[in-house]
């Protein structure tokens, strides 16, 4: 990781500086501060509103009656973090951290965007409590929450079951479940049963956390729900299966909060809980809005009357739930289930166009997302008008990040991305770690984090965490060919060769050159292979072009072989998750190559139009589901070629995407201006 320099994607991304920057931030400036417009006398005109996204808060000094195991600390083990798309423990620290920090801006008003638990059990939301409770002393900070598939992950609670570390670095099942079977093993070495682990359900969770949004209070100017209500009991709709099975009442957190005069913060619940056949369980997609536009009527037009009365009393709106309501990957999403296989990141989770017009149709012209870990701005420009979306990243993930939204008026916001680096105790828990690893050891366990106790500051170890995650569990779903590839750690000079070679290589010959095109073979090396199946002369043509192309972007050989295919693939992560904070902790002699990689792999389009995907020619098999099913004996050009093409999709989008750092929003118009470096406001 480099320096944290502040780039901005317009400038590096997109290769240019956007021209009129300046004059379209002094207009906006002028009209932020002009005395003529009624909007500008809103009371609430330079508030500043937090949106923290997927905390997971896990108390580690919580109780969960685990004294008698003469543990000082309720930590998670570091192998499970790392084998998760989030850190369980660190992100205590981080929480405490973003709050100290929001304090001493004078921010008031926190919204937590869901997922603000582990999985809302008893203990965490205790813990929760404890926590929040001096700061809201100290500060007077006002919370307002949405609930995310974490909490809770079922609408009348659930059992649920963690591993603790040990005293002596092995690990403890903690249960709320009494007739759970267990069975030890070298690392887990007991199990201990604890009703502290009880993940809660609704009415639990309203009461123990109903004075950050969930319920009335006596300070709110204005408090509703969709319901009439602010009981359990009134807060809730019917629900049933499309197959017309069973049919159950399920609770909803859905509410309107007006902590001060003009300010309206509504927080949709977009949690869809199915009933199962058997009667007693239900099912989760955590796809939130395209499943809540069908299952959750109620909700919709209840957010369109919100909506249209917030216009005409000239209240200012902020908009949040758990889940995206528009397509976050910048159109990419596809390329990326293709490339990498994350079913987190496939066109099921993503919400469909119909979704985001629907939601436009429910009068919301920004919304703010969680659930993703990801940092975003995407728009999308409707029949009846537009809708941003604004993604906070995770705290407890790279990057680790919260917004501020400074409210210049109903319809002109100012978002800053703060990126959390330097956390007080982040390494705290360290000694615990290394007592871990020395067991794992002992009983002949894997270790891949040692890494991890390196970080020098949380920023570095979220960044840490994302590499050992692909190393320990991401790449495992990967296609037969990107796996060949990732552990060959192909240059990209010869990814170069391989993308622009006029002709075709079968499976054979395609897996012998993954094996020789190492960083030590030289271009004789090469050619000679290409010579014993008599095709030198393309191969001479292709390295001629590789050359060439180099040469126009003023690189050379030596530059394109010192990246590999493992960084451009960890590199690629990052910025799905950073966006263009990523770009802060990759430095030149990474993307540049990359940069110029990508500009001969977009000639593998198959029509040549990166804007276009078209599942009969771009992907193999006709569906980006297909990447992770690709074998190593079905590797062949064709297939490396199409996925050359959906990096090059990839990187065309980033260079054009929507700021995600320091921006600014006109509801008026639907547009977003980028503010990274610009210190004017």
């Amino acid at each position: 990781m480099f320096s944290k320099k502040n780039v901005s994607r317009r400038s590096f991304m997109g290769g240019m500086a956007k021209v009129g920057t300046v004059a379209a931030s002094t207009s906006i400036l002028t009209a932020c501060n002009s005395s003529s417009s009624s909007e500008e006398k809103t009371s609430i005109a330079g508030v500043k509103v937090a949106m923290l996204a997927d905390v997971h808060f896990h108390d580690v000094f919580g109780h969960y009656e685990f004294s008698k195991f003469n543990s000082e600390v309720t930590i998670r083990s570091m192998q499970d973090s790392c084998e998760s798309t989030r850190m369980f423990n660190e992100n205590y620290f981080a929480f405490i951290e973003a709050l100290e920090e929001l304090g001493q801006q004078g921010i008031k008003y926190i919204c937590l965007l869901g997922d603000f638990s582990d999985d809302g059990q008893v203990d965490t939301l205790k813990g929760f409590n404890r926590v929040v409770e001096p700061y809201i002393e100290k500060y007077g900070f006002e919370f307002f929450l949405t609930n995310g598939n974490h909490d809770p992950v079922r609408p009348y609670g659930a059992h649920q079951t963690k591993n603790f570390l040990h005293h002596t670095g092995a690990s403890i099942a903690v249960t709320s479940d009494e007739d759970r079977n267990f069975t030890p093993n070298n690392v887990l070495i007991g199990q201990h049963i604890t009703k502290g682990m009880w993940a809660t359900g609704y009415q639990e969770m309203f009461d123990a956390l109903g004075q950050y949004g969930f319920q009335n209070k006596p300070s709110y100017v204005s408090y509703e729900t969709p319901w009439g209500s602010d009981k359990f009991e009134d807060r809730g709709l019917m629900i049933s299966k499309e197959d017309g099975g069973n049919t159950f009442w399920c609770p909803d957190a859905t509410y309107l909060a007006e902590p001060v005069e003009g300010l309206w913060i509504v927080s949709v619940d977009m949690n869809i809980y199915l009933p199962n056949d058997d009667g007693t369980s239900w099912s989760h997609a955590s796809i939130g809005w395209e499943e809540g536009k069908k299952y959750k009527p109620q909700v919709m037009d209840w957010l369109a009357n919100v909506t249209a009365r917030a216009e005409a009393e000239g209240k200012t709106l902020i908009v949040f739930s758990h889940y995206p309501a528009t397509e976050y990957l910048n159109s990419s999403a596809n390329d990326f289930y293709y490339v990498f296989n994350d079913g987190s990141y496939n066109n099921t989770r993503v919400p469909s166009s119909d979704t985001a017009e629907q939601v436009i149709n429910a009068g919301v012209k920004m919304q703010f997302g969680g659930h993703i870990h990801v940092n975003d701005t995407a728009v999308h420009q409707g029949e009846n008008g537009t809708l941003i979306n604004i993604q906070a990243p995770s705290l407890a993930a790279y990057t680790p990040s919260y917004k501020v939204v400074t409210c210049h008026s109903p319809t002109l916001f100012e978002i800053e991305t703060k990126t959390l680096q330097d956390v007080r105790d982040f390494d705290a828990l360290f000694p615990y770690y290394q007592l871990e690893k020395e067991h794992r050891e002992w009983v002949g366990a894997d270790v891949q984090w040692e890494t991890m106790l390196e970080a020098t500051d949380y920023r570095d170890f979220m960044f840490r965490h994302l590499d050992v995650l692909m190393h320990m569990r991401l790449k495992n779903g990967w296609g037969g060919d990107i796996t060949a590839l990732f552990e060959a750690a192909t240059p990209l000079y010869w990814l170069m060769m391989l993308s622009c070679y006029e002709g075709t290589l079968d499976n054979q010959q395609t897996l012998a050159l993954i094996e020789a095109m190492t960083i030590e073979a030289n271009n004789s090396d090469i050619l000679t292979i290409f010579a014993e199946w008599g095709l030198e002369d393309k191969a001479i043509d292709a390295l001629a072009m590789v050359d060439g192309h180099c040469s126009t972007f003023l690189m050379n050989r030596d530059q394109m072989m010192a990246v590999s295919f493992k960084q451009l693939c960890l590199a690629t992560l990052y910025q799905r998750n950073g966006d263009e904070l990523a770009l802060q902790d990759l430095n030149y002699q990474l993307l540049v190559p990359i940069r110029v990689a990508m500009e001969m792999f977009k000639h593998n389009d198959a029509d040549g139009d990166l804007e276009n995907i078209d599942w009969d020619t771009d992907y193999i098999n006709q569906n980006p589901a297909s990447g992770g099913s690709v074998q190593k004996d079905q590797i062949d050009l064709l297939l490396l070629r199409t996925r050359f093409a959906s990096f090059a999709r990839i990187y065309h989008q980033l260079g054009k995407a929507k700021p995600a750092d320091h921006f600014f929003v006109d509801l008026t118009t639907g547009y977003v201006e980028d503010l990274a470096g610009n210190k004017q406001f």
